[in-house]
């Protein structure tokens, strides 16, 4: 399985897609309601298109990190626009 930009795998994908819910750019919040980063890409398995993981940015320029977050391994609030980790 190789993960790709989900750009890359729906050549249609547009950050502002107004026929779904587009998480990137969705706050991450930990659960003790401290603000952890901002999804930054969505990677998809390329053999079928299922969302694997999320890149989350978790900082300003230089310092902050990139990390993943597992798909299963949280929650998505659409109508706050936050995703919050089960831990």
């Amino acid at each position: 399985m190789a993960l790709v930009k989900i750009s890359d795998y729906y050549s249609n994908y547009q950050d502002n897609n107004r026929n779904f819910y587009d998480i990137k750019n969705y706050n991450v919040y930990a659960n003790n309601s401290e603000k952890i980063g901002v999804v930054n890409e969505i990677l998809v398995d390329d053999s079928n298109g299922n969302f694997r993981y999320l890149v989350i940015n978790t900082g300003f320029w230089v310092f902050g990190k990139k990390v993943l977050l597992p798909i299963g391994s949280a929650e998505i609030h659409h109508t706050e626009n936050k995703y919050i980790p089960k831990v």
